[in-house]
């Protein structure tokens, strides 16, 4: 299965919303991920890249899509940062005795 992060940005006004942990998503194919993440969050606008060995690797999207705000009739710009990862984040413990 592939694991993904999102990052939400209200467009209109500059400022990030939240975020999600890094979770299990419904499938292991990139293309249906895509699709049904155009679908909850609007048009692609771009892709998100790291850089590797020097060289610009696609981790994940950039979707676009206008919301209305939860307490009020107006609306804004949401923008949904998407990653792809294909194992969730590795965690270590570390202890310090004294």
């Amino acid at each position: 299965m592939l694991y993904c992060q999102e990052e939400y940005v209200n467009a209109t006004k500059g400022y990030r919303c939240g975020n999600s942990d890094v979770y299990e998503t419904f499938t292991d194919n990139r293309g249906e991920l895509y699709r049904a993440m155009v679908k909850e969050y609007g048009r692609c606008v771009s892709k998100i890249y790291v850089d590797v060995a020097g060289k610009a690797k696609p981790v994940g999207w950039c979707f676009v899509k206008r919301r209305k705000y939860e307490d009020c009739d107006e609306t804004y710009l949401q923008e949904v940062w998407v990653t792809v990862h294909e194992a969730p984040p590795t965690k270590t413990t570390q202890h310090h005795y004294a």
